[in-house]
């Protein structure tokens, strides 16, 4: 079983992963800045669009053909195939915007993951040590001997060792894991992944904590 860098290697200086130390920016990155979703809240990891993509084609294709095979409709069984079509609209629907909400979200002082259907877990902004890319080796196709599996690249974001509340949540493995302070985001279903996104995450999570540094001690002096 291929295993994700450990603590100790994590978040080490480096300027081809583009990772942290100590909290502190590597490089500088020319990506955009995250795209803002309202008042305190910005998408830090966007989903890959594809899946939705083809999920909606099939929805349509197969939707449609149940409903011209409804006709005429006042039939019982045309009822029930009308039915069954406008389900699969519905149900693509869904699936669409399912995998199109983004991965990463900055909400104030917390990050919300989505690595779960439905699910957005919390993670406090003080908790979030950095960000740095991996890779993990995909198992062949059964019966296939000839090929070692393919690399799949990965975006590991990394949870300090003293928020344990946070050090493991179930996900969806097709979408990442989440284990032992690790959270692995599969880089085929998010955005492409790549050194200067990596920059730019390590970046702006260094800035969204001096903001929070910064709220604090204001708030302090105001009391």
């Amino acid at each position: 079983m291929h295993r994700e860098p450990s603590p100790a290697d994590s978040c080490q200086s480096d300027s081809t992963t583009g990772a942290c130390a100590h909290g502190s920016v590597v490089g500088k990155s020319d990506d955009p800045s995250p795209a803002p979703v309202g008042a305190g809240r910005s998408v830090w990891l966007r989903a890959n669009g594809r899946p939705g993509i083809v999920i909606a084609c099939l929805a349509v294709a197969m939707g449609f053909t149940l409903l011209l095979l409804a006709r005429p409709w006042s039939r019982p069984v045309g009822v029930v195939t009308w039915l069954g079509g406008a389900g699969v609209l519905v149900a693509g629907a869904g699936g669409v915007r399912l995998t199109s909400r983004p991965r990463l979200v900055l909400e104030r002082e917390s990050v919300l993951v989505h690595l779960a259907p439905g699910r957005f877990d919390s993670v406090p902004l003080e908790s979030v040590e950095c960000f740095f890319l991996g890779s993990r080796l995909e198992p062949p196709p059964p019966g296939d001997d000839s090929t070692g599996g393919a690399r799949v690249r990965t975006l590991v974001m990394r949870i300090a060792e003293r928020a344990v509340d946070h050090a493991a949540r179930p996900t969806l493995p097709l979408w990442g894991a989440w284990s032992e302070g690790s959270v692995t985001f599969d880089g085929r279903w998010c955005e492409p992944l790549s050194v200067d996104l990596v920059r730019r995450l390590n970046r702006d999570l260094a800035t969204a904590k001096r903001a929070a540094r910064a709220r604090t001690v204001t708030g302090g002096e105001t009391t």
